[in-house]
């Protein structure tokens, strides 16, 4: 409403601590700025609206560029300048109707109107030229791969290191079946129900739903952000059921007291909101004819003629509603829960411990984590392929060079260089970025299994790792009988899994030295 606009402020630190923690910040950025425009857009705009956004803007935005790794990027990234485009319009309405309020020529809707287009054009100019001279300077970072593979089919984004990884592939059905059960069909429902709220903020949930599904269509990993909406919205419908049945309750033991009239807000002029309205008194005719609105009439006069009567009546149903919904949803209620209290194990199962077939328990991953923690410097840094960084950060407390948080594609595909060089280069590399070196070996999902992915990633940066004539890398592999390629085969990576393993395979000891092999030889570490 126009009087909650201070919950901006905590919305603004909100942003900043989801900043901070979560790369997906941009996602909530964006998310904002559209609900912001959309209301806009459909007339709701007030100087209520303004405050919230402008604040929650100054606030949120300010503390995300105190994080290291994001810094001026809200201002350069641009798949964050949606939110800023946003921002800057709204100054612009609002100066417009200060202007306006200070102008008693400008009370015209229609003056209004046509200065306020004159506004914008004159401003929009000024941006475009502003704008097109950034551009020039190379001021604007471009649009992100991953986002990128939002608005293209899966493979197409044009950056291995985003088509290399599964999860960035298209979401089945199926997964939306496993994850979210039935609680989606009920967030369906609950669709309808955002439509019971009074104030705009009802068109949140369904923004959020539309733009949730789409992005998790496109993209299998971001299914998670269905979660939060979906258990939202499934909870409308029972929740505002429960509400409705608990004030007849009410009603029947404490008869409403006459309310004061709340004054209605001024109606704005000459912009959305006067083009809706318009609309709207030449479509209420047809979209309501005179007989319904009679009858609505006629039934709140009922309602107030027969008082405690209707009211007992109300409270009659209610509990029978109750009871239905009781008896209805009491089986697929527990099925559901059931459903969740078995998968969430299998989903919060750490991957790098797992039983063979025996039932012996393998370790090999987090001892050899534990190791790095228990032997090595504690300011010592540990180069691994990007997929294990948050796992060497989290367990063995050390410095990682890359981890699923970097957002850097050139700072990966120098990881993917570096591994995939032969030893020498490699090690030149190294030594000025890294302490040790870790490798996950053993052949199950090891690093030479990923390792076309590396040398691709590396490639599409530096041309020179396979060539301008080679850029998916076929030089680095295996032949089919198993043996490597002779890239493959000088190669630090295959090396270093194959150490002292493979025939006639070892690293130069002048270079990198063995410090620790996991039981089952799942993962290596090694000195530079």
């Amino acid at each position: 409403t126009p009087k909650s606009w201070l919950w901006a402020l905590p919305a603004g630190l909100a942003y900043f601590a989801a900043a901070a923690t979560w790369g997906g910040y941009i996602f909530v950025n964006n998310m904002i700025g559209l609900h912001a425009a959309v209301l806009v857009a459909i007339g709701k705009y007030n100087t209520g609206l303004y405050r919230a956004y402008t604040i929650w803007y100054v606030v949120g935005t300010y503390g995300a560029t105190l994080v290291p790794v994001i810094g001026w990027a809200p201002f350069k990234s641009m798949e964050q300048m949606p939110s800023l485009l946003v921002f800057i319009v709204f100054q612009l309405i609002e100066a417009c109707d200060t202007v306006r309020r200070r102008n008693r020529s400008l009370s015209s809707g229609w003056k209004f109107f046509f200065f306020r287009v004159a506004a914008f054009i004159v401003v929009g100019l000024i941006g475009a030229v502003v704008c097109w001279v950034l551009f020039s300077m190379g001021h604007f970072a471009p649009l992100g791969a991953r986002i990128r593979g939002l608005f293209l089919k899966h493979k197409k984004t044009g950056n291995p290191l985003v088509d290399s990884v599964a999860e960035h592939s298209a979401t089945s059905d199926g997964a939306y079946r496993q994850f979210l059960g039935d609680a989606r069909i009920a967030a369906a429902v609950g669709l309808l129900f955002c439509w019971h709220q009074k104030t705009p903020a009802k068109l949140f949930p369904v923004l959020y739903a539309v733009v949730a599904y789409h992005f998790s269509a496109k993209m299998s990993r971001l299914i998670i952000i269905c979660g939060p909406i979906v258990s939202m919205l499934a909870g409308y419908p029972f929740g505002i059921v429960i509400d409705w049945c608990l004030a007849k309750f009410v009603a029947v033991l404490c008869p409403p007291r006459p309310g004061k009239e709340e004054k209605e807000q001024e109606l704005r002029t000459g912009g959305m909101g006067s083009i809706l309205r318009t609309c709207w008194r030449l479509l209420k005719p047809i979209c309501i004819p005179a007989e319904v609105e009679d009858l609505l009439q006629k039934s709140d006069a009922l309602e107030s003629h027969f008082g405690r009567t209707g009211r007992t009546t109300k409270a009659l149903f209610a509990i029978l509603l109750l009871v239905s919904v009781y008896k209805n949803f009491r089986k697929p209620v527990k099925k559901f829960t059931d459903m969740c209290e078995e998968i969430a194990p299998h989903m919060g199962h750490p991957s790098i411990v797992f039983k063979q077939r025996g039932g012996e328990m393998v370790t090999d991953y987090l001892d050899g984590y534990k190791w790095i923690k228990a032997n090595t410097p504690e300011d010592a840094r540990i180069m691994a392929w990007w997929d294990y960084g948050y796992q060497i950060t989290g367990i063995g407390n050390r410095t990682s060079i890359a981890d699923g948080n970097t957002w850097n594609h050139e700072h990966i595909a120098t990881l993917g260089r570096t591994l995939t060089n032969p030893e020498k280069k490699a090690y030149n590399i190294m030594k000025h970025l890294a302490d040790y070196v870790l490798v996950w070996a053993g052949g199950q999902g090891d690093d030479l299994g990923k390792s076309p992915h590396l040398a691709r990633i590396a490639n599409s940066i530096f041309p020179d790792v396979c060539g301008e004539d080679d850029p998916t890398c076929q030089k680095f592999g295996f032949y089919q009988d198993g043996s490597p390629t002779r890239m493959m085969a000088e190669s630090f990576l295959y090396k270093a899994v194959q150490h002292n393993t493979g025939v006639g395979v070892h690293l130069d000891s002048k270079l990198f030295k063995e410090v620790h092999t996991t039981k089952y030889g799942l993962l290596r570490a090694f000195k530079v």
